[in-house]
């Protein structure tokens, strides 16, 4: 328990220094670059520390009703999809059994989360299989006060916590908070802060598949952060887990080998999770952390790959 509160209050120190930075030194700056990248590297290392319990996320979409640029989901080259219910509850049994019914925190996002027509079951699902595992989604708001009251109901009853990507497009913070206080709903912001998205970071890809395994993996922040569960397979990161969306629009190959997923049916036991997640992954290579563009201006994407190269 102890250190679970150690690095749950490192996370808070790096979001209030970086926060507070952006304030005063201009994202698009090489001072900002060098303190962002000390910033991944101290990160990353936090994630990499032994598990004994892990952070499970799923997609329930991967499209969605805004159009960023540089999107790390692909949305806007993704084609229309959602989860599917019954194999998510197959795998969420799988994974309640392997886990003992315990995670450090599980997670719906997207894409736009709000988009598919069977939201309330992904939730129920998730709470019935973890009673006492924190719980949320991350959306970007747009939808929120259009969902009927069962939605909020859901949530409260559920313990679903929303977590708010704070994007520059006009929402009504003040009721969607109302509604959230109604239900007795946890409401929080991504990255925990109020202040609208100014600019997007690019995590650039290289094409030609060169990138040394051990750096790529050592200092990516996505390691244990962000393990994704999809259609009976454990992804590493979600960048795995969607990179199919890129290479269907763009005809790219950047392959998603056995190596690089773990069937999650045929796990005997969860420490052959955590044995999985600490090792790099051929994927790796493809990954230039060192390369990741700050500071460019927040704004619509135009489907081109430089977005993501």
């Amino acid at each position: 328990m102890r250190q679970k509160n150690r690095y749950i209050g490192l996370d808070d120190i790096l979001r209030s220094i970086r926060n507070n930075v952006v304030k005063i030194i201009p994202e698009s700056s090489s001072l900002f670059k060098w303190l962002s990248l000390i910033g991944l590297k101290i990160n990353a290392k936090k994630h990499h520390a032994i598990r004994t319990s892990m952070v499970m996320g799923v997609y329930a979409t991967q499209h969605c009703n805004l159009n960023c640029k540089c999107c790390t989901a692909y949305s806007p080259i993704a084609e229309k999809e959602f989860l599917n219910i019954d194999t998510y509850k197959k795998d969420m049994e799988k994974l309640a059994e392997l886990t003992g019914h315990k995670l450090e925190s599980f997670y719906v996002t997207g894409g736009e989360p709000l988009l598919h027509p069977r939201l309330l079951e992904i939730f129920s699902i998730a709470r019935d299989s973890f009673p006492e595992t924190e719980i949320g989604f991350m959306t970007n708001g747009l939808l929120l006060l259009q969902m009927p009251e069962i939605f909020w109901e859901s949530c409260g009853k559920n313990k679903i916590a929303i977590n708010l990507s704070r994007y520059p497009v006009k929402l009504d913070i003040d009721k969607i908070r109302e509604k959230a206080n109604l239900h007795d709903i946890k409401f929080d912001y991504v990255g925990g802060s109020d202040v609208p998205v100014k600019s997007m970071w690019k995590y650039p890809f290289d094409l030609e598949g060169k990138q040394p395994l051990s750096r790529s993996f050592n200092i990516c922040t996505q390691i244990n952060r962000c393990i994704t569960m999809q259609d009976g397979y454990i992804y590493p990161c979600n960048t795995i887990a969607g990179i199919k969306h890129f290479n269907k629009y763009f005809g790219k190959n950047l392959e998603v080998t056995v190596n690089d997923v773990l069937d999650l049916h045929k796990v005997k036991d969860v420490k052959e999770v955590y044995e999985f997640l600490n090792t790099p992954k051929p994927f790796c290579k493809y990954c230039n952390r060192k390369g990741v563009v700050f500071g460019l201006k927040y704004g619509s994407s135009k489907r081109e790959i430089s977005e993501w190269v």
